[in-house]
């Protein structure tokens, strides 16, 4: 009789799930945009969510080549986009406080009001797609992906090329 023992049996489920773990990011940032909303979440605000929410985490001081590094896009596109947030009244450009001759960005009241409102949305989504859950598990899950994220924070920082 060849018994397995239940940690070998486990395994190659396991490792099967840690290999697919990049096509579950894919799907997951493909399909939340999805959620029915009220309103809907539209795709090209989703760039300028995640433009918004870099600018925030950097309290004023990225530049526009520096954001470019931090969301992996060309700089032109970054521009743009940076430059529709500008007349949309969602950022503000600011000379940068330690070089005088640069300009970094700045959330404007109303770049916090639309962050504050995709957030709003994404719990939306998240209650919408775990509502079949039990409550440990969304908690359980919470807590697991700011691990993650947090995890993240030693990951080195783009290079900016300013």
């Amino acid at each position: 009789m060849n018994e397995q023992s239940p940690d070998s049996m486990k395994a190659p489920d396991d490792e099967a799930l840690l290999e697919t773990i990049g096509t579950a990011f894919s799907k997951l940032r493909r399909r939340t945009s999805s959620v029915p909303l009220d309103p809907p979440i539209e795709r090209t605000n989703i760039q300028r969510d995640l433009l918004l929410a870099v600018v925030e985490e950097s309290d004023g001081l990225l530049s526009v080549n520096a954001v470019a590094a931090a969301l992996s896009m060309d700089r032109t596109a970054v521009s743009r986009l940076v430059a529709r947030c500008v007349s949309e009244g969602l950022l503000e450009r600011v000379a940068s406080q330690t070089d005088g001759r640069s300009i970094t960005l700045r959330l404007a009241s109303q770049g916090h009001q639309t962050l504050a409102h995709s957030r709003r949305q994404q719990r939306q989504a998240f209650d919408y797609i775990t509502k079949d859950w039990e409550h440990e598990e969304r908690i359980q899950f919470a807590r697991l992906l700011h691990k993650y994220v947090t995890a993240t924070a030693s990951l080195p920082r783009p290079s900016t090329d300013d």
